[in-house]
């Protein structure tokens, strides 16, 4: 698991979307793949999360002893590879007990 910053805008010339990631917060200025054009993403742009690489669930009864919503914010991080910086502590303790694996 690694947190990182990204946030997906616009170009201003062709409207062709731009995804920017990167490791630190700070300003970014990046190249639109579609025209060339740059784009400037600044820090209070940048959103903070959590990329998860190859992970799968390992013991389901620990995923089904949390709360509904827990469940499916877990599942859906899993399943997209991403999870908002405020599901790092309970993927950190799944993950720290054997009921999430992640390589």
């Amino acid at each position: 698991m690694q947190v990182i910053f990204s946030v997906v805008k616009r170009c201003p010339n062709c409207g062709d979307e731009v995804v920017v990631e990167v490791e630190k917060k700070s300003p970014v200025v990046v190249n639109c793949r579609r025209c060339g054009s740059q784009v400037v993403v600044g820090v209070e742009e940048l959103v903070e999360e959590v990329r998860l690489f190859d992970c799968e669930v390992r013991d389901w009864d620990r995923i089904a002893a949390l709360s509904g919503k827990a469940q499916q914010m877990v599942l859906q991080a899993v399943e997209s590879g991403r999870a908002p910086r405020e599901l790092l502590p309970l993927l950190v303790k799944l993950r720290d007990v054997g009921a999430l694996v992640c390589t």
